[in-house]
């Protein structure tokens, strides 16, 4: 266990230290590491799971923005030999110049989960999983179905290039200072290929976008002013939705991967120039 007492976690990173060693065996576990693997640890902390993944790697390249806890890692670990630590941001962080595929584990401060996630995802062709720690409420978003409250951009655009999976909770008491909110553990696979196929992924993404900005109006409204769609076609557009089997009148939280991808193929014929 790791002697935390002599370093003030810092409340302007987000940073709740894990300390359950249990906890920290499943997270390794879930992240199915072998020797033939480096592995990217994003915000290392005190080290409480830095030592167990380079125990299972081939490698481990752990990221820390805090440049005191970058001290004492450097000292207290000196002698793991894979392990590569790197004082700098996740977010920043070149994942696109790794010499081949790395898998991510993470315990991500909540305020900085949604951009660290995005630019994971921008990086997919350099990482096959992620095994992320995150707000209960967040690990929900990601892995949610449509219908609820909880599907959102996040979860359409993330499911859109992985396979999300909610592993277990994890309860506040794991963690000093103990935060407010519960915890949640999610694999993330990599695809391939994205989970649906459409012309301009960009574009989908926009449409996406629009569709949500606005939850609790029906699609047409949310997508009328959005600019997706050349203003002379839109209504053309929509009727050919309603015609494809997507009633404008529902709200983006009811469509599926497939019919969102359907649904902006419809748009991109239609689409402003």
């Amino acid at each position: 266990m790791q002697n935390i007492n002599k370093i003030l976690p810092k409340k302007s990173l987000g940073q709740n230290f894990l300390i359950d060693e249990n906890i920290i065996s499943r997270i390794v576990q879930a992240a199915l590491v072998t020797k033939d693997d480096t592995v990217i640890e994003i915000g290392p902390g005190t080290g409480a799971m830095t030592k167990d993944l380079a125990d299972a790697a081939g490698k481990v390249i752990a990221i820390e923005l805090d440049e005191r806890l970058f001290r004492k890692l450097k000292v207290e670990l000196k002698d793991t030999e894979n392990l590569d630590l790197i004082l700098g941001d996740a977010l920043t962080f070149p994942y696109e110049s790794l010499p081949g595929k790395v898998k991510v584990v993470a315990n991500l401060p909540y305020y900085i989960s949604t951009p660290i996630i995005t630019r994971l995802i921008e990086a997919r062709g350099k990482i096959s999983a992620m095994v992320l720690m995150l707000q209960k409420e967040v690990a929900q978003r990601i892995t949610a179905s449509p219908g609820g409250k909880e599907y959102g951009y996040l979860s359409v655009m993330v499911q859109l290039w992985t396979e999300a999976v909610n592993l277990f909770n994890v309860p506040k008491e794991a963690f000093t200072p103990v935060p407010k909110v519960d915890s949640a553990v999610v694999r993330l696979r990599v695809r391939e290929a994205p989970a649906v196929k459409v012309s301009d992924l960009v574009f989908f993404e926009k449409v996406v976008s629009a569709a949500f900005s606005q939850r609790r109006k029906t699609l047409r409204n949310s997508l009328k002013n959005s600019r997706v769609t050349e203003p002379s076609r839109f209504e053309a557009a929509m009727e050919l939705a309603y015609k494809s089997g997507i009633d404008p009148m529902r709200r983006a939280e009811t469509l599926s991967l497939s019919e969102f991808a359907s649904l902006a193929e419809i748009l991109f014929e239609n689409r402003s120039l």
